[in-house]
C-alpha cells in the first residue's frame, strides 16, 4: 500500500510540471472539497448511530403486550441529536462544509471560462466566507469573526480585476491574493474543527448508541436462536454482529480518521498559499499537496491505515481503539 502511495505522489509530482496553473488549482479544490465531504460523514454517523439507536430502543420497549402503548406521538418524539439545539455540534459540520464550499470555488475560479462563470464562482466564495464567519462564532467562545469587511472588499476587488477578458495571469493573480489572505484564517478554523471533534463528545455518543444496537440485537439472536434457525442463517448472524461489535471498537478512530482529515487540508493549504506566494502556480510540492489530499481520501474508511501510522495504539475498558499520539 505505502509503494502505491510512492508511486501516486511520485506521478503526481511528475504531471504537476507540465500540467497548467488551473488544472492543479482546479485538483487541488477538488481533492479538499471531496475530504469536507468525508468528514460531514462523522456527523452524519452521529445522527444515524443516535437514531439507529433510538429505533433499537423503541422495538425493544413496545413489544409483545406492550406494543399497543405505541402512539404517533410518541415516534414524533424521535428527532435528529444535531439540530438547532445543539449549536456546537452543527457548527462543526456546517464550518467543515464552508471550507468545502470555498475550496470548491476556488476551483471554479481557476478554470472559468466567461465573466458569467466568475461572477458564480466568486458569489460562491463570498457565502462560503459569511458561512465560515457564522459558524466560527459559534463554535469560539470568544466570539468575533475570521474574514473583516475589508477582506470581503479585497476579495470583489481582485475578483473584478480579472475583467471580461479572463487573462490566465490575473486569474492566477486572484487566486493568489485570496488564498494567501485566507491561509492564517483557514488554518484557525480548522484548528477549532480538530479541537471541538475531540471535545464535543460526538465520539462517546457513537459509542453509546452502537454498544446499545449491539447489546440489543445480542439478545434478539439469543432469543432467535433457540427455535433452531439454520447453520446458514446463524452464520450470517454472528458475521452481523460481529460487524456491529467492529463499529463499537472504531468509535474513537472514526474521529481521529476525520482530525486526520481536517489536520491535512490545514497543511495541504498552507502549502499552496506558500507556493503561490512565491508566483508558483504550478509545483511539486503542490502535486504532493494533492497526493496527499488523495491519498485520505481513498482510505478515509480504512483504520487499519491510520492504526499502522500510529505509534501508540490503546484499548480502553470497554475495547475501545485510539491513537494516542501526540498531535
Amino acid at each position: 500500500m505505502k509503494a502505491i502511495y510512492v508511486i501516486s505522489i511520485v506521478a503526481l509530482a511528475l504531471t504537476g510540471c507540465t500540467t497548467t496553473p488551473s488544472t492543479q488549482i482546479q485538483a487541488f479544490g477538488d481533492s479538499t472539497k471531496a475530504i469536507t465531504d468525508k468528514v460531514d460523514a462523522v456527523i452524519g454517523e452521529y445522527n444515524q448511530s443516535a437514531l439507529t439507536g433510538r429505533f433499537t430502543n423503541f422495538a425493544a420497549t413496545y413489544t409483545g403486550a406492550h406494543a399497543n402503548e405505541l402512539t404517533i406521538d410518541l415516534l414524533g418524539g424521535i428527532q435528529q441529536p444535531i439540530d438547532e439545539k445543539s449549536k456546537k455540534g452543527l457548527a462543526i459540520y456546517k464550518a467543515n462544509r464552508a471550507i468545502g464550499a470555498y475550496a470548491k470555488s476556488l476551483s471554479a475560479l481557476s478554470v472559468a471560462g466567461s465573466r458569467a462563470d466568475i461572477d458564480l464562482a466568486s458569489a460562491k466564495l463570498y457565502g462560503a466566507m459569511t458561512g465560515i464567519n457564522t459558524q466560527y462564532r459559534v463554535m469560539n467562545e470568544n466570539g468575533g469573526d475570521l474574514f473583516k469587511s475589508e477582506d470581503f472588499a479585497t476579495t470583489t476587488k481582485v475578483i473584478a480585476a480579472i475583467g471580461s477578458l479572463i487573462v490566465e495571469e490575473l486569474r492566477n493573480n486572484a487566486i493568489k491574493d485570496i488564498v494567501v489572505s485566507a491561509d492564517a484564517k483557514i488554518a484557525i478554523l480548522c484548528n477549532v474543527i480538530d479541537k471541538q471533534l475531540d471535545e464535543s463528545g460526538i465520539h462517546d455518543g457513537i459509542y453509546t448508541s452502537r454498544q446499545y444496537v449491539l447489546t440489543e440485537e445480542l439478545k434478539s439472536y439469543k432469543a432467535q436462536v433457540r427455535k433452531n434457525m439454520t447453520l446458514d442463517w446463524r452464520r450470517s448472524e454472528i458475521k452481523r454482529l460481529y460487524e456491529l461489535k467492529q463499529g463499537v471498537t472504531n468509535s474513537t478512530l472514526l474521529i481521529q480518521n476525520a482530525q486526520k482529515a481536517i489536520r491535512e487540508v490545514k497543511t495541504s493549504h498552507a502549502t499552496l498559499a506558500s507556493e503561490l506566494k512565491s508566483n508558483k502556480f504550478s509545483s511539486e510540492a503542490i502535486a504532493l499537496a494533492i497526493g496527499r489530499l488523495r491519498d485520505i481520501e481513498n482510505h478515509y474508511d480504512s483504520y487499519e491505515t491510520l492504526l499502522l501510522e500510529c505509534k501508540k495504539i490503546e484499548k480502553n475498558d470497554k475495547g475501545v481503539l485510539s491513537c494516542a499520539d501526540e498531535k
